[in-house]
């Protein structure tokens, strides 16, 4: 088991994409096996937190995509359909959900920075305009050996819903409050 680390997480809906885009623009990094990765200073005193969009279990890049472009397909195949939560958009040569793209979105400290969930949560709610799903601490060596193992077969995103506490908005820190656990 490795160190557990402060994260929340978002259920990846069409609003979050286009609200990554908003607020965060393109994707800092993207990755052939579908994570796209920001790195910004959001954090309660000006941290950098990693915010990360991970796919679905056996997730494979769709055929005609390169992984650097994977983000603007999406946000342009979502603009194109009725009901971007729910129908299949142009996706290289092929058609896609958004399901079958990204499932959440993990927000965490990214140079291990001593923050309590709730207050990456209260950063994360801020620099989006909307509250995360779940916080708690997440074992990420853990989660990356079993994704490993498994070869793909198997969901990070799950995994973390599982793992993490539902979040009630009302209890998150506003601006300025409770900058550092005591």
């Amino acid at each position: 088991m490795g160190p557990e680390v402060p994260t929340c997480v978002y259920r990846v809906d069409a609003a979050l994409i286009e609200r990554l885009d908003e607020r965060l623009g393109p994707p800092l990094d993207s990755y052939v096996r579908g994570w796209q990765v920001w790195l910004e200073p959001h954090g309660p005193q000006g941290e950098t937190l990693e915010w990360r969009l991970h796919p679905p279990a056996r997730f494979r890049m769709p055929r005609g995509v390169d992984p650097h472009d994977l983000f603007e397909v999406v946000l342009q195949g979502l603009a194109a359909v009725g009901d971007p939560d729910d129908e299949a958009f142009a996706a290289g040569e092929e058609a896609r959900r958004l399901t079958e793209i990204w499932e959440v979105l993990e927000v965490w400290p990214t140079f291990g920075d001593e923050l309590a969930p709730e207050l990456v949560a209260g950063a994360a709610t801020r620099a989006l305009g909307r509250p995360p799903d779940a916080a708690g601490h997440a074992d990420h060596a853990r989660l990356g050996d079993q994704f490993k193992g498994r070869r793909g077969d198997f969901s990070v995103g799950v995994a973390l819903l599982e793992q993490l506490e539902p979040v009630d908005p009302a209890v998150l820190p506003h601006e300025g409050e409770g900058q550092y656990p005591s």
